[in-house]
């Protein structure tokens, strides 16, 4: 009998390796150099910087108020929205907490809908949401691959997509 989707493991954690963070130094080092040399193309740097400030601060802002108006739903409510009979709860429970882990604005989970569109509404980048794709299919024990065998390739708008997505990806055994 499969365990419920309660006892399911959480996703691994993806840590920088050692000769990253020195490629990183080395990067780093590099445009001191150049700055030194070069340093009215530091204004630039600095401008985009605070451009790129001022955005994470509208993303917050919106993500919090997200929060503020979903704030007594529950991943009961997610789950009843879909027919939880025929759906893996294991796909649902993973859907929603990664989802929300990810959402989350100043440690607080942001609940997500069904309806939801993961580019329009939820702000999620389709490259982040790749890499997303990946823990919760480990989650909820899900092979990702042939996922361009899905017929749901390439069409995956909204967070019901990504639930109804994985539920025609095979199986992997339990291990």
């Amino acid at each position: 009998m499969k365990p419920p989707s309660r006892r399911m493991p959480a996703a691994p954690v993806h840590k920088m390796r050692p000769l990253g963070w020195v490629i990183l130094a080395a990067l780093l080092g590099g445009l001191g150099c150049y700055f030194y040399g070069h340093p009215y193309h530091l204004l630039f740097i600095i401008v985009a910087v605070v451009i790129v400030w001022i955005g994470t601060i509208i993303d917050s802002r919106y993500k919090r108020g997200l929060a503020a108006s979903r704030k007594e739903e529950s991943i009961c409510d997610f789950v009843r929205s879909f027919d939880w009979r025929k759906s893996d709860t294991w796909i649902l429970r993973a859907v929603y907490e990664e989802l929300t882990r990810f959402l989350s604005v100043d440690g607080k989970p942001v609940p997500v809908r069904q309806s939801d569109g993961y580019e329009k509404d939820l702000k999620i980048d389709p490259d982040d949401l790749d890499d997303l794709f990946l823990d919760i299919a480990f989650r909820a024990r899900r092979s990702t691959d042939n996922c361009k065998r899905n017929p749901l390739y390439g069409k995956v708008k909204t967070v019901a997509d990504i639930v109804t997505f994985l539920e025609h990806q095979p199986r992997l055994p339990n291990a």
